[in-house]
C-alpha cells in the first residue's frame, strides 16, 4: 500500500489539488453487495478528491450517486448488456464479475471519450493486486496492465509516454475539476487551468 499511497501523492502533487480527506462513508454497503472488498488506493483516492474528474477527463465511480455514477450500480448494469442484440462478447475474453464465480470485470471509472477502466477482480488475489483492464473505446482492443488504480491514474494525466491512455501530450499541467465547478469553455479557460506555473 506505500506505494500506492506514493502514486496518490503524486497526483496531488501534479494537480495542486488540495482538501481535507472526507470520511469515505458507503464503501461498506457497496462491498457487502458486490461481495468482495475494492483495492484500498481506489478508497483512498476518493477520499482525498470529492466527486469531479481528473482533468475534466476521468472519473471515478463512487459508493452513492452523488455526482458520479455509483460504482455498484455500474456493476449491477453490466450484466444487462450482453442480452441486447449484438452485444454477446461485449467484454470478451473477459467477463463481468460475479459473486458465485471467478475473476470477473468492475468497472471504477470512465472518460469523456468513451474509455473503460475496471479492475480483474478476483476473490483469490489481495485486491490492492487487482490488475486494470482498460480500452480507451469500446470497440478497441483491451489492455490489461499489472499496476495499481492510482499509478493508472496518474500516468494517464501526466506520463504523455502511457499510449494510447494518456491526455498528457503534449505535456501540460494536469488539473482536477470538481463536479460544482465550471467546464473550461474556451482556449483561455484551458491554458489557465494547464499552466505549468498554475498555484493551486
Amino acid at each position: 500500500m506505500n506505494d500506492q499511497l506514493t502514486w496518490i501523492d503524486r497526483i496531488i502533487d501534479v494537480t495542486g489539488w488540495h482538501q481535507e480527506p472526507e470520511d469515505g462513508a458507503g464503501w461498506e454497503q457497496a462491498e457487502a453487495e458486490l461481495g468482495v472488498a475494492l483495492p484500498t488506493d481506489f478508497k483512498e483516492l476518493c477520499r482525498r478528491f470529492v466527486p469531479g474528474a481528473f482533468y475534466a477527463y476521468l472519473d471515478l465511480f463512487r459508493p452513492t450517486d452523488d455526482h458520479a455514477e455509483p460504482l455498484f450500480r455500474a456493476w449491477t448494469y453490466c450484466p444487462q448488456w450482453p442480452s441486447e442484440p449484438d452485444s454477446a462478447g461485449l467484454w470478451a475474453p473477459y467477463e463481468i464479475f460475479e459473486r458465485d464465480k471467478g475473476a470477473g470485470l468492475i468497472q471504477w471509472g470512465s472518460d469523456q471519450t468513451e474509455g473503460e477502466y475496471y479492475w480483474l477482480a478476483d476473490r483469490s488475489v489481495e485486491p490492492d493486486r487487482w490488475p486494470v483492464v482498460a480500452r480507451w473505446d469500446g470497440i478497441e482492443p483491451w489492455h490489461q496492465l499489472d499496476m495499481s488504480t492510482a499509478e493508472f491514474v496518474y500516468r494517464v494525466i501526466a506520463d504523455p509516454e502511457f499510449k494510447p491512455f494518456t491526455v498528457a501530450d503534449p505535456p501540460r499541467r494536469p488539473f482536477y475539476l470538481p463536479h460544482w465547478a465550471p467546464l473550461p469553455m474556451n482556449a483561455d479557460d484551458w491554458d489557465a487551468l494547464t499552466d505549468p506555473n498554475r498555484k493551486s
